[in-house]
């Protein structure tokens, strides 16, 4: 069966009565807690995708709290070691499925003190974990700033900083600071294609209609990223 279009949705499926980014208190950290509380987030990802399946859901974002407490100096483990069996087993069920997945952290990339890096590397070794190929994309926030210019530089040299192995999982996504146009000339400059999010699209400078909007972001998708990766939601009355 060829699916031309992967409906999906980011991080949350609140009809199975599980969560996969269950986390925990750190005053009571452990290798015995972290190790449970990642099987547990593992099992109901595995719970997810397969509702996703039969709903005919076919593509799904996660969140890197997969693995809680990923970049803190108390955590030792080998998490991908630990659970490559299981990390393998979602890869393959995603494959055969005909799925797509991403991984989508809860601030941007673009930040001071190695912050971006370690987020992304952890993004990513969730992506290499599951053997899955380049399509499966870290999606990350393009400007996480105030400044515009600023944040346009902040983007360019974050992205020249990482190996080149983080590099091919990236994608970038406009914000209320960089527009679409900001983010295709990072695509240009920088290689990685733009993830088009329909609500920011009038937040930042530059704005231009939502169809040349679409087609600027796909033409920066290319051999080896999949079909490019499209974002609409509406906001809610919180203003989220």
């Amino acid at each position: 069966m060829t699916i031309l279009m992967k409906i999906g949705y980011p991080c949350a499926n609140r009809s199975i009565g599980c969560s996969p980014s269950r986390t925990f208190d750190l005053r009571v950290f452990s290798r015995d807690h972290l190790i449970l509380t990642i099987a547990e987030n593992l099992s109901c990802l595995a719970r997810i995708l397969e509702f996703n399946r039969k709903a005919g859901l076919y593509f799904f974002v996660i969140g890197p709290e997969l693995i809680p407490y990923a970049a803190h100096p108390a955590n030792t483990l080998n998490w991908a070691e630990e659970f490559a069996a299981d990390f393998a087993a979602v890869g393959a069920f995603v494959r055969d499925a005909g799925m797509r997945i991403a991984v989508q952290p809860s601030c941007g990339f673009a930040v001071p003190e190695g912050k971006g890096e370690r987020e992304a590397a952890h993004a990513a070794a969730i992506l290499d974990a599951m053997e899955l190929g380049t399509d499966a994309k870290v999606i990350a926030w393009a400007g996480s700033g105030p400044d515009r210019e600023t944040a346009q530089d902040r983007t360019f040299e974050w992205l020249n900083r990482l190996p080149g192995g983080i590099r091919r999982r990236i994608a970038i996504r406009n914000d209320d600071t960089l527009s679409v146009a900001d983010c295709c000339a990072v695509a240009e400059e920088c290689g990685v294609p733009v993830v088009y999010d329909h609500l920011h699209r009038d937040s930042a400078p530059s704005p231009c209609s939502s169809a040349e909007a679409m087609r600027r972001c796909a033409a920066t998708w290319h051999e080896g990223d999949g079909a490019p990766i499209l974002v609409f939601a509406t906001p809610g009355k919180d203003g989220r």
